[in-house]
């Protein structure tokens, strides 16, 4: 019976949906974000990453220029959020703030898609049930499945992306096609992956901090009548997920920020690692969390938004 709270066998609630035996054919499969075939779960997904993507996409842009400038004693041009953000706008144009949206829905459209909806099949076929024991742990594993394989195949989006983005002159490629183009002329297939581990590693500690924390915070919180399944639950939820997840992943970050902004000629970062300790050695430890609040400006609305697109997806058309 849909919404009915039950225990699991080691004591904690959990909220069964779309499990009886007697709904109709086509009933929502049961999860957090589980839909009733796994193809509406990849395209409710791809709709709701796109939608965030393109409302967020500045924030995303004045995170990456605060967390690739200072890099090894460089001058720092941006005081904060907002006076990046202001300077971009003024000596650049409004429209440089979407700067790299090209790449960034073409790597939504495969990495968002695939961590989102990839995430409730391989959390049952980890096994997760109601009454099964170790869920949050196979839940993490779920979500680092799913972020880790989807990050992976659309590396090379994210490297233009980054690009792009930090391209102040806007000279560096005439767009995004040429920007794939032109590094794979220079750079060679391989060169298309540079930054391959801060990517998946960032994207695997977003996915298992993310996804688990917004799942079970979404069920306990059904499951102990405080709240009911609709937008306040969601949006509650998918703030808390979004914290937890930008902190995690802001290290990662800034290391892939700055492993893909590097060309020939610049900066270089032998790995992920090189990159950190360089980092460390060079602006201090707080710099793994450069960027942080725009981060978190551009994480929480998107976690945000693309929860609830992605519920009221499932609400209406599942």
């Amino acid at each position: 019976m849909a919404g009915v709270p039950t225990k699991d066998v080691v004591g904690h609630s959990a909220v069964v949906s779309g499990t009886d035996p007697a709904a109709p054919k086509g009933a929502r499969a049961a999860g957090a974000i589980g839909t009733s075939t796994p193809l509406k779960g990849f395209f409710f997904s791809w709709v709701s990453v796109c939608v965030a993507e393109t409302i967020t996409l500045p924030t995303d842009t004045v995170k990456t220029r605060m967390q690739v400038q200072g890099e090894l004693g460089a001058v720092k041009v941006y005081r904060n959020s907002i006076h990046a953000a202001t300077t971009i706008a003024k000596t650049e144009g409004v429209a440089a703030l979407w700067k790299g949206l090209g790449p960034a829905l073409v790597r939504q459209s495969v990495y968002g898609t695939f961590r989102y909806g990839a995430y409730e099949p391989i959390k049952k076929q980890f096994g997760v049930t109601p009454t099964a024991q170790f869920n949050l742990v196979r839940k993490v594993a779920a979500a680092c499945a799913a972020g880790t394989i989807g990050s992976l195949i659309a590396v090379p989006c994210d490297l233009v992306k980054v690009q792009m983005m930090t391209d102040i002159s806007g000279t560096r490629y005439a767009g995004t096609f040429s920007a794939f183009r032109d590094i794979y002329r220079s750079e060679g297939l391989k060169g298309m992956w540079r930054g391959t581990g801060p990517t998946c590693s960032r994207a695997a500690v977003g996915a298992m901090t993310e996804l688990p924390v917004y799942d079970e915070i979404k069920t306990r919180l059904l499951a102990q009548g405080n709240f009911d399944d609709g937008f306040q639950l969601h949006a509650v939820s998918a703030l808390c997920a979004g914290l937890v997840s930008t902190f995690a992943m802001n290290p990662f970050d800034v290391a892939k920020s700055r492993t893909m902004n590097q060309t020939r000629g610049g900066p270089v970062y032998s790995g992920m690692v090189d990159c950190l300790t360089k980092t460390v050695r060079n602006e201090g430890v707080m710099s793994l969390w450069k960027g942080f609040l725009p981060a978190y400006a551009r994480v929480g609305p998107r976690v945000l938004i693309i929860f609830v697109v992605l519920e009221q997806l499932r609400t209406h058309f599942d």
